[in-house]
């Protein structure tokens, strides 16, 4: 199997998951994060630095890569359409025209990707809880045509993303935006059972949310707050700098709710400062939501929570009581689940959660979204044969002619091999049957039209006897029979063995008897093994040689 490896420039570091590439998904082989270091330089190239230092260590430079590509860098749309069914290149066409009229950016200057909704996307699943609160906001209808979720970027900036992966070592063949968390919802023990799951990847700067149904992605949204604002909170309140506050904040922070109210006044204190920056992000969690249902129709019934911030202390129950869902972190059986048997052995699967989605995306088939489109397609046809369609005639027209001499050479030999055989069986059977003979005369020729004597070919050949004492030899099941030599010459076969007792040695002999070529069986001394066991050999003289 090819080896694929999915990379994500985080803002706090960088993410490789490496995998094997198979039919229908990837096996994750290895995990690794590394830290951007900081610097006066722009992150960007801080972070391909430390790329650079992965790909090398880890020999991806002939491998193939896949970059993730953050929310905040595209923009993302649910297009609404009156068709149900078309083929893909024309929906591709039909939804650039419609991004022209929505982003603003030329459709030149734009590269998108796009994939139609499930059809069961918006449409009740089952029977409505009467006591259940109603959603808040507009729901959309279901829809009589197909609903379309689409990201685009700017060209310019895929251009920049490409060239900095190669600056790093190795291209990236593909630019995939973060509806990959989709594969997450498909493939975790937690998220199933729910029609609809919202993955939501708590990152450092930003918080990108997924709504899945049916294992796809429906929805998606980017919150401009992630983990370094609690940090910033951390850090101002108690004074301690960034990575201070950032240790504090792993090892210390905590956030409370009803189901997990603060164990002490301390907790309590901690619970004050963080919940200033977790209650605006939550507003947000929600607005993500109420906005799903309103372009889609599907309402979350599930949260995932994943991504290095989704490690913060009660965030789980937090979010679960602001949006009044059932929500889960990576646990249990998630991480076998994502990376397979190895799990034990790769540490910061939830950290990793949004590459590693990467990697199952772009181990199957195709990706689901790919935003290298159009100029900046990986080329992957035999085009280039044609600027040169001239040298690969002649190429080929070389390549014949050899072929074509090496044949006739080989002819040649063939026809002087038989002339010399033909010569040499005529003088050898002029001197046999006192008049030169044929081949053909030779192979008409009955049994009595030899000649005096018997026939000069061999009866058995030494793997024809061999064969022939295999067959006679007795079973397994009766015999506890190690041949260790066995030697056949002229009129001569000596056999050297072992058997658990001297009665199975008299088996072996009476069956060997029965071998037509065999005329006389010598048998030699017998002594004992360290095991107990008879060591015997046999002598036989054979007339079919």
């Amino acid at each position: 199997m090819s080896r694929i490896f999915a990379i994500d420039l985080g803002a706090w570091s960088v993410k490789v998951a490496i995998a094997h590439a198979g039919l229908r998904h990837a096996a994750i082989t290895d995990v690794i994060e590394r830290v951007v270091p900081a610097g006066d330089e722009p992150h960007e190239r801080r972070a391909a630095r430390v790329l650079a230092g992965i790909i090398r260590e880890q020999h991806l430079e002939k491998d193939t890569g896949f970059l993730v590509v953050g929310g905040a860098q595209v923009f993302v749309h649910v297009l609404e359409f009156g068709f149900k069914a078309v083929r893909r290149q024309d929906l591709e066409k039909v939804v650039g025209g419609e991004l022209e009229g929505v982003v603003p950016v030329d459709l030149e200057d734009l590269v998108y990707a796009c994939d139609p909704l499930p059809a069961s996307a918006g449409a009740a699943t089952g029977p409505v809880d009467p006591t259940a609160a109603p959603a808040r906001g507009r729901v959309a209808l279901p829809t009589e045509g197909m609903r379309v979720l689409t990201y685009s970027m700017r060209l310019e900036r895929a251009r920049q993303l490409l060239e900095l992966t190669g600056e790093a070592g190795s291209e990236a063949r593909g630019l995939l935006p973060v509806a990959v968390l989709a594969r997450l919802a498909e493939r975790a023990p937690s998220a199933a059972g729910s029609a609809a799951v919202a993955v939501v990847d708590v990152g450092h700067e930003h918080t990108h949310v997924v709504v899945t149904h049916g294992g796809k992605a429906v929805f998606s949204r980017t919150i401009g707050r992630g983990g370094r604002q609690v940090t910033d909170a951390v850090a101002k309140n108690w004074r301690l700098d960034a990575a201070q506050a950032e240790h504090a904040k792993h090892s210390d922070g905590f956030v409370a709710s009803e189901s997990n109210p603060a164990p002490s006044e301390a907790w309590g204190r901690v619970h004050a400062v963080l919940i200033g920056e977790l209650g605006p992000w939550a507003r947000e969690l929600r607005q993500t939501l109420a906005g799903c249902r309103a372009k889609t129709g599907v309402a979350a019934s599930r949260m995932l929570l994943v991504g290095g911030g989704s490690r913060l202390r009660g965030l789980a129950p937090f979010v679960a009581e602001q949006l009044g869902i059932p929500t889960t972190t990576l646990a249990g059986d998630d991480p076998a689940a994502l990376v397979g048997p190895r799990a034990a052995e790769i540490t910061g699967v939830d950290s990793a959660a949004l590459v590693i989605a990467a990697a199952h995306d772009a181990g199957g088939a195709r990706p689901t979204f790919d935003l290298r489109q159009g100029p900046l397609a990986f080329k992957v046809d035999m085009s280039f044969v044609k600027t040169k369609l001239t040298q690969v005639a002649v190429a080929m027209l070389v390549v014949l002619v050899f072929a074509g001499g090496s044949a006739y050479a080989g002819l040649r030999k063939l026809r002087q091999a038989d002339r010399v055989l033909t010569d040499r069986v005529a003088r050898e059977s002029a001197e046999y049957f006192k008049e030169a003979k044929s081949v053909a005369d030779l192979l008409a020729l009955k049994s009595g039209d030899v000649g005096p004597g018997e026939s000069p070919m061999p009866k058995m050949s030494a793997f024809d006897l061999m064969l022939a004492i295999n067959a006679k030899l007795p079973a397994r099941d009766k015999v506890t029979l190690d041949v260790t030599d066995l030697d056949i010459k002229d009129n001569k076969v000596s056999l050297k063995a072992s058997a658990k007792t001297p009665e199975e040695i008299d088996q072996v002999e009476a069956a060997l008897k029965e071998i037509t070529c065999i005329k006389e069986i010598t048998r030699g001394s017998t002594t004992n093994g360290p095991n107990g066991e008879k060591n015997f050999s046999f002598t036989m003289r054979t007339e079919c040689m």
